[in-house]
């Protein structure tokens, strides 16, 4: 497939049947040139055999950076060719190659952004890759507490007007940082909020981990730079076809400093980064744009006849389909949950792993399924199949429903502070544990993180209210799982030193 670009009077064509740096990769592994360099498997001859079936392909080209294989840190042929079809495919100016997920964009746009002290409009359900890139750049971060779905309770963009209102009362911003979609594929226009950063000069960076499929076809969501955002991350391997820990980061407009982002990547990605993973990145852009965005549309209609025939059938169960405050969902993402909460999200995670099928999250009141680019009718069929089977078990089941306590998140939608101590401050000072009980109007000394979707509870210089308490053991008990606390029970916690 080749498309068309004219700018500054010149036209380019842009081939995006090719793959240049697999195609480099490819190359390097045809001459079979004796390796006397990194890595030490030297293209797989020197390995453990009873693995070497399965990785004595791949490792003929898990190369590094020689003669014929272009930098990552310099890109000057395959590497720049495989860049700039991918910000052609996604409708960007520039588009960077990450090799350590999306939290190494978001620590680059940190870094790039904020100076030390330079404060940043931050929506507060982000992920906690979010925060840690903000601690190391010294910002000082404003809190917007988000907006919460009814009937699923989970967090999304806050309206338009308490974005506005926070704007107002922090002119000064560097930008303004939001999630969208969240984990649960819901999406809000944001092209409003685009346009305001715009009048202030400022860049809206959009955390789009979930939503690299977003715009590709009519089926699903804009995505994040149709809407008007100046910096967009992608899990181009949650969504689409890449090989995990890969990821793009993707610039439009003047708002940013190209040169200081380039050179903040260099400085936190890998010197020895892994060229199976760009070039799963370079073969993703080629199969979406030559496939993918066919299967796409195929595949929606698949699911979406799948879910409205469900959704009239589930007796126990029941599946999300919209509501009046998410402005487009996602249709790769299923959310299950237990009518009249008669089990949690976090059991119903473990009867679908039973069932034989592995969903993607779980939450006090639900699971998520996700779905690919391209899903067959019999692979749907497993999935409705698992789903009929636990609503039926669920019927049969003499289940004592869950007394209903609302678990609280965060603080009420609207709300906008900036916390006690800075994140990089907190992480500093000195700290001490103390029982959870005892934390009460203590500041933060740890971050208290829910995994998945790694949004933190409490991050460090938060003060501790009793509604974090109350969360914190609520979670707990129903089995929800904390990724590195200081004690695992939950009983105590880190606090900072007064």
């Amino acid at each position: 497939m080749n498309i068309t670009k004219v700018s500054a009077g010149k036209t380019n064509t842009l081939d995006h049947t090719k793959a240049p740096l697999y195609e480099a990769l490819c190359i390097y592994e045809e001459t079979n040139r004796t390796s006397m360099h990194v890595p030490g498997h030297k293209d797989g001859r020197v390995f453990d055999k009873a693995a070497q079936h399965h990785f004595s392909k791949i490792l003929k080209i898990d190369a590094t950076c020689i003669k014929g294989i272009d930098d990552l840190h310099q890109p000057t042929d395959s590497i720049l060719e495989a860049q700039t079809l991918a910000a052609d495919a996604f409708g960007a100016d520039r588009t960077f190659f990450l090799v350590g997920g999306s939290t190494i964009g978001n620590l680059g746009i940190a870094l790039t952004l904020c100076s030390p002290g330079d404060k940043i409009l931050v929506q507060r359900n982000m992920h906690k890759s979010v925060f840690n890139g903000l601690l190391l750049a010294g910002a000082h971060s404003i809190y917007m507490a988000p907006a919460i779905e009814s009937e699923t309770k989970t967090a999304m963009v806050a309206e338009l007007h308490h974005i506005e209102a926070a704007l107002a009362e922090n002119p000064d911003v560097k930008g303004v940082w939001v999630t969208n979609p969240n984990y649960y594929g819901m999406s809000q226009d944001i092209s409003r909020l685009a346009e305001i950063c715009r009048q202030q000069g400022i860049p809206l960076i959009v955390d789009e981990a979930h939503g690299a499929h977003f715009g590709q076809a009519e089926e699903v969501p804009p995505s994040a730079l149709s809407m008007g955002a100046n910096l967009v991350i992608q899990s181009t391997h949650k969504m689409l076809t890449s090989m995990h820990m890969s990821s793009m980061l993707h610039v439009k407009g003047d708002l940013v400093d190209l040169e200081r982002l380039a050179r903040v990547l260099g400085m936190i990605q890998s010197t020895s980064p892994s060229y199976l993973l760009l070039g799963s990145l370079d073969l993703a852009r080629r199969y979406l744009v030559e496939h993918g965005r066919e299967h796409l549309r195929e595949t929606v209609q698949r699911l979406e006849k799948k879910r409205t025939e469900l959704s009239l059938e589930l007796k126990s169960l029941s599946i999300w389909g919209g509501s009046s405050e998410v402005q487009r969902r996602d249709p790769l993402k299923w959310i299950i949950s237990s009518k009249d909460e008669v089990v949690s999200g976090y059991e119903l995670l473990d009867l679908f792993y039973d069932q034989g099928a592995v969903a993607e999250i779980g939450d006090p009141r639900n699971i998520v399924f996700l779905f690919s680019l391209n899903e067959k009718e019999e692979d749907i069929d497993k999935v409705v199949g698992a789903i009929k089977a636990i609503d039926e078990k669920l019927q049969e089941l003499a289940v004592i429903p869950h007394e209903k306590k609302e678990i609280i998140m965060f603080d009420e939608e609207g709300t906008v502070y900036e916390p006690n101590m800075s994140l990089q401050d907190a992480f500093h000072r000195p700290r001490h544990k103390v029982k959870l009980d005892d934390a009460i109007g203590s500041l933060c000394g740890e971050t208290v993180l829910p995994y998945p979707p790694g949004i933190p509870l409490l991050n460090p210089g938060e003060e501790i209210t009793k509604r974090h308490v109350d969360t914190i053991k609520q979670l707990h008990e129903m089995g929800a799982y904390f990724q590195s606390p200081s004690d695992d029970s939950m009983e105590t916690l880190y606090v900072i030193k007064s």
